[in-house]
């Protein structure tokens, strides 16, 4: 299993940047997770939209759905070209109801809402969701192949729900958009080591990264708990 930063920026891009999305593969199957500013652009790089099969929006923020506003122009005329023959694919939350709405266009999209009783099963990959704490309905999803775990905890607070989700994770890819002395709807750096710590967590990305601060903010931050974590930078590929 392999995952590519497309996006690590939140809830903005900073200059050549994007915000969230991540490229999730192995054995010839991608998945999307999260679409935000500049991910389809990014997306391109690595595969052909005929190839995007499958999305998966772990709430619907813009920062991390936007994208596909413009995706679905995309898909509706490679529809019409013969290009393709069926909807991507779409899992997220049933709120907000208007981009709900919006994501309706023209059918290009084949939507199932999650929620914690759902158990995907794409190809290899069995991929389970847990809530979590934020303004909107907000999904934590779990990637398995038979052999090693990705966990992504999308935007949050600190909760217990995430550290049983997370737990003995290969790799724990974990929002740590604040510093110390921040206050917000999302977990300090400190905080996403303290979880990935508790969690047993073999491998840290923080990601969801404020523009305007270092890299090395975030770095000094988390290695006051762990040492070996990563802070989130475009393009780069984790191996699971």
């Amino acid at each position: 299993m392999k995952l590519t930063i497309l996006g690590s920026h939140g809830p903005y891009p900073g200059a050549d940047g994007a915000c969230s999305g991540y490229l999730v593969e192995d054995n010839g199957v991608n998945v999307l997770v999260d679409c935000g500013s500049g991910i389809i652009s990014r997306y391109q790089k690595y595969h052909d939209l005929k190839d995007l099969k499958y999305i998966i929006l772990t709430h619907l923020h813009s920062d991390h759905m936007v994208d596909m506003l413009v995706l679905r122009y995309a898909l509706d005329i490679m529809m019409k070209k013969g290009y393709i023959n069926e909807p991507v694919n779409v899992y997220c939350p049933d709120e907000p109801s208007k981009v709900i709405e919006e994501l309706g266009f023209n059918d290009v999209f084949k939507i199932k809402h999650i929620d914690e009783t759902l158990k995907l099963d794409i190809e290899n990959f069995t991929i389970t969701f847990k809530e979590m704490v934020h303004p909107v309905k907000t999904f934590a999803v779990k990637f398995n192949n038979g052999d090693k775990t990705f966990v992504f905890s999308s935007d949050t607070i600190y909760n217990d729900k995430l550290v049983s989700f997370a737990n003995n994770a290969d790799l724990f890819l974990c929002d740590g958009n604040l510093l110390n002395d921040e206050k917000g709807p999302h977990l300090t750096a400190k905080q996403a080591a303290e979880i990935s710590k508790a969690a047993h967590c073999k491998k840290l990305v923080v990601t969801h990264l404020w523009p305007q601060h270092s890299i090395e903010e975030y770095e000094k931050e988390v290695s006051e708990v762990i040492n070996d974590a990563s802070i989130a930078k475009p393009f780069e590929v984790y191996c699971v």
